[in-house]
């Protein structure tokens, strides 16, 4: 059970401290993050980008996630998710945006990443931290480190 645990390799899935002026911007960097690990296909992210101007991916918090729509499913590789830091966030319907999660995945995949950083979003004491990380390295930790307070191991 301990391979749920994500390992270093799992850096190549997050940017730090990105700078973008709109939301399409960050979405398009999280899906390209996708594309590079090999989840996508790059068709993917015109979905991931047509899904938001459809309905919204926010989720309050300052952090939406963006996935594709019904007709870019065959896009996709294989499931995961992608995790783009906007430090200075960016403006998006009256909200501030510090994180997008971009996800990957046909509805019968199951995102065991994306439920643990749910989790930690809902606990008020580490979700400040969540969204402020300082490595990379910081964002595998908790989320490896929630597996393990959640017994999920």
């Amino acid at each position: 059970m301990a391979s749920k645990l994500l390992s270093n390799e799992f850096q190549k899935h997050i940017c730090l401290d990105y700078e973008c002026t709109t939301i399409e911007e960050a979405i398009h960097k999280a899906g390209n993050l996708l594309v590079q690990v090999g989840c996508v296909k790059p068709p993917y992210i015109n979905g991931m980008i047509r899904r938001e101007q459809e309905t919204s991916t926010d989720i309050g918090l300052g952090v939406m996630i963006p996935h594709g729509t019904e007709d870019t499913l065959n896009f996709v590789l294989k499931p995961g998710i992608s995790i783009v830091q906007i430090p200075h966030g960016v403006s998006y319907h009256g909200n501030t945006i510090h994180l997008v999660i971009g996800i990957s995945s046909r509805e019968e995949d199951s995102l065991q990443e994306l439920m643990q950083i749910t989790d930690i979003l809902l606990k008020p004491e580490k979700c400040h931290q969540f969204l402020n990380a300082s490595s990379k390295q910081e964002f595998i930790d908790m989320i490896n480190q929630n597996y393990v307070e959640e017994g999920e191991l």
